[in-house]
This record gives C-alpha cells, structure tokens and sequence, in this order.
C-alpha cells in the first residue's frame, strides 16, 4: 500500500513539472499563431475591406488554437450585441486566456490594439496593426529563450521533488 502511494505522489510531482514543461514549450507557438492572426486580419480589414466580425470569423479559421478561439469569440461577442471592439476583445481574451500558455503580458499586448481597432483611419490602424506584431514579435523571441532555459528544468524539478518527497515518506 505504502508503495503505491508512493508511485502516486512520483507521478503526480512529475506530472506537475511536465505540465509546467508544456506550457514554456506552447508559448512561443501560440504567439506565432497570434501573429499570423493579427496578419490575416490585418488584410482582412486593409486589403479585403472586411467587416470586423466576418473578418474575425475567417482568421479564427485559419490559425490554431487559442488564437482560433480568440477571433471567433470576439466574433460572436461582436455578432451577438452592440459591444464596443475593446470590450469585445477583451472578453473573448478573458475566454481564451484560460486554457493557454500566453501570459498576461502577451494578452495586454492585444487588450491595447483591441482599443484602437475601427477607431482610426486606415493608415494610423496599418500602424497599430505593426506595432501589435512586433511587440509580439518580442515576446515570441523572450518565450523561446525561456523556453531553452526552463523547458527541461522543470521536467527535472518535477521528477526530483516526487522523488525526495518519496524517499522523505520512507
């Protein structure tokens, strides 16, 4: 009996660290994605002259998740009433941030371009288009360096601390 709880708590400790492992893997694909959203939805609104919420709707198709579930619902939320884009932003990423690895620096990033789109003229929303994709740019580059540095640290971490918990319990 002693021996199965033991190999619980091994397993849960090391699951714990692969887990935090997971998300410093993730982080740097899922600003990726959200870079390649903000592209296409740049040429959704530029180029394609899109309305905002089937411009939304179309990028959500094209990138993975949780970019995907950002931009779709920020369409619904703006498809579904009269909600200003920020505050329609800003609850699709309370949703989508959930069940992500980006982090609240990553999120601000998008909550601040949220309160410029449809705001401006064309020219001055091609610049918050850029700027939101190079501060991205940035983070992606700070999370792959983190990446490199902790990845494997904290698959190690988790194997160690289950391992020193059990030899304390025996």
């Amino acid at each position: 009996m002693k021996a199965i709880g033991a190999a619980l708590v091994f397993v849960a400790c090391t699951g714990i660290g692969f887990r935090i492992a997971r998300d410093y893997r993730e982080r740097p694909r899922q600003l990726r994605a959200l870079m390649q959203g903000m592209r296409l939805l740049q040429a959704e609104v530029e180029y394609s002259v899109t309305p905002l919420p089937a411009a939304l709707r179309r990028v959500s198709e094209r990138v993975s998740p949780p970019a995907g579930v950002l931009f779709a619902a920020a369409a619904d939320i703006l498809q579904d009433g009269d909600v200003p884009v920020a505050d329609a932003l800003a609850r699709a990423l309370h949703e989508a941030g959930r069940s992500s690895a980006l982090r609240e620096a990553d999120l601000e990033v998008v909550r601040e371009f949220g309160r410029t789109l449809g705001t401006s003229d064309r020219v001055h929303q091609s610049q918050q288009f850029e700027v939101a994709i190079v501060r991205l740019a940035g983070l992606e580059e700070e999370a792959r360096e983190l990446q490199r540095t902790h990845e494997r640290l904290w698959q190690y971490i988790g194997a160690l601390v289950g391992l020193t918990i059990v030899i304390l319990l025996y």
